[in-house]
């Protein structure tokens, strides 16, 4: 099933402190999705660094990694953030490109940490 995507001209305006709220709930979730990437990246590290190391015994020339890193992205969340704290209006108006960013946390910089912290749980 195809995932319907499109960035129109709609506005909206909504609350800052519900969206300040909404950005750090976004960025409380990527700190877990994070940790627990963190966990599994070291458990195929060393599951893959033995397997090298028993193929090096074994007089092996392929010796090679296999690992994607896991991404924290809190600091990005942080400028996001700071950002609407800075807004001096307690309402701020919203396209739907920024909706779609902010509240459903799909910035590149999110969805690229998703798919790199997700790598490992799939497994």
């Amino acid at each position: 099933m195809k995932q319907m995507r499109q960035y129109g001209n709609r506005k909206i305006s909504v609350k800052k402190d519900e969206l300040i709220q909404k950005l750090e709930e976004n960025k409380k979730n990527h700190i877990v999705e994070y940790e627990k990437a963190i966990i599994a990246y070291k458990e195929e590290a060393l599951k893959q660094l033995n397997e090298q190391i028993k193929k090096a015994e074994e007089g092996s020339l392929d010796i090679k990694l296999s690992l994607i890193t896991p991404i924290n992205n809190a600091e990005n969340y942080d400028k996001i953030i700071e950002m609407f704290e800075w807004e001096v209006n307690e309402v701020v108006e919203l396209e739907q490109k920024e909706f779609i960013e902010y509240v459903q946390d799909e910035t590149e910089f999110a969805l690229n940490a998703k798919f790199s912290n997700t790598m490992y749980s799939l497994r």
